[in-house]
């Protein structure tokens, strides 16, 4: 059996999952890979990958996808191209992990295509939705990529197509701690915007920020302020005492697996983290409109008293490999 499996490069998420899933496809069958989006060290299975630049989704400083750059700054043409020159006619099944240039080959070429992605499942059956929320925007994330057969990953299983998340080695293997420390890895918000807030909390914690804005590690009236380093953010994930961060689902899932607790800040008009922020409420983890001044009485009281969510995800990724090519020969 060939198996064409197409990776969408913009975002952690799809990358950690491929990282696990390709070497179990590999067991199974013979794997050709396809990227597209910004370009990656992808790791080498001796098996060719092609990489197209593909469609690039542009954020504002906020966080929020920039329609207008994303609209305009896009080469259309060139996506046309790559979709009528994508190989997919030359695989008995195409696996696509939000990888829109092979989901719009299969389409138009009658090939048979699985989604998995957790985008997938944004709109399916029993999945928590946010109270307020476009419809046109989840209408055009489900046009981007799309797929007649899938699967998708959630915190919880709320139907048949939806999977455990999907939990790095190094998360599985980490010895965990609790210090007295709080992670804050909020990058749509300024290293400035978060010393200003976390200045006014009189805790005896220590702070600990991630940030995209320094490219070197610094102490600033007792603040710890990092780089994005894996080793080091992964380390500081185990023994913290919680976590402030955003609504992304690779992180906060690896959170649930540790039992670390979370406040999380959803990114406005990202949509799929304003679903994943309906889902963690549902289970009692704190969620903030925004982290502000407007809200310190709820940082306070997350401090003193936050919601544990622990859930000790198995590794399925065996399984999901063995689910698709089951129930899609």
């Amino acid at each position: 059996m060939k198996i064409l499996y197409a990776i969408q490069t913009q975002g952690n998420g799809h990358l950690s999952r491929a990282q696990k899933l390709i070497p179990e496809f590999i067991k199974k069958a013979r794997v050709d890979i396809l990227t597209s989006g910004p370009s990656n060290n992808f790791p080498t299975y001796k098996t060719p990958i092609k990489h197209y630049k593909g469609f690039k989704f542009f954020t504002s400083k906020s966080g929020s996808i920039n329609w207008i750059k994303t609209i305009f700054y896009n080469n259309y043409f060139q996506f046309l191209v790559d979709i009528f020159n994508s190989p997919v006619k030359n695989y008995d099944l195409v696996v696509s992990d939000y990888e829109p240039i092979s989901a719009w080959a299969c389409i138009l070429r009658g090939v048979k295509c699985v989604a998995l992605s957790n985008q997938y499942v944004l709109n399916s059956k029993n999945v928590p939705k946010p109270k307020r929320y476009s419809k046109i925007v989840l209408s055009a994330i489900n046009l981007f990529c799309p797929s007649k057969v899938g699967y998708g990953y959630h915190y919880r299983p709320y139907n048949k197509n939806i999977l455990d998340p999907i939990i790095r080695d190094r998360i599985r293997e980490i010895n965990t701690s609790t210090s007295n420390e709080i992670l804050i890895y909020l990058p749509t918000y300024s290293i400035n915007n978060i010393l200003n807030i976390i200045k006014e909390i009189p805790v005896k914690m220590k702070w600990t920020i991630f940030t995209n804005e320094s490219n070197s590690d610094y102490n600033l009236e007792g603040i710890s302020i990092n780089s994005i380093s894996d080793d080091l953010f992964t380390k500081k994930i185990a023994s913290c005492y919680g976590i402030i961060c955003a609504g992304g689902f690779s992180l906060t899932s690896e959170a649930i697996f540790l039992g670390k607790p979370m406040l999380v800040v959803p990114v406005k008009a990202q949509i799929e983290q304003q679903f994943n922020a309906a889902a963690l409420e549902k289970e009692g983890i704190q969620i903030l409109k925004e982290f502000s001044l407007n809200y310190i009485d709820k940082i306070k009281e997350w401090i003193n008293s936050p919601t544990v969510l622990h859930i000790n995800y198995k590794d399925n990724s065996g399984e999901i490999v063995k689910k698709i090519l089951t129930t899609n020969k």
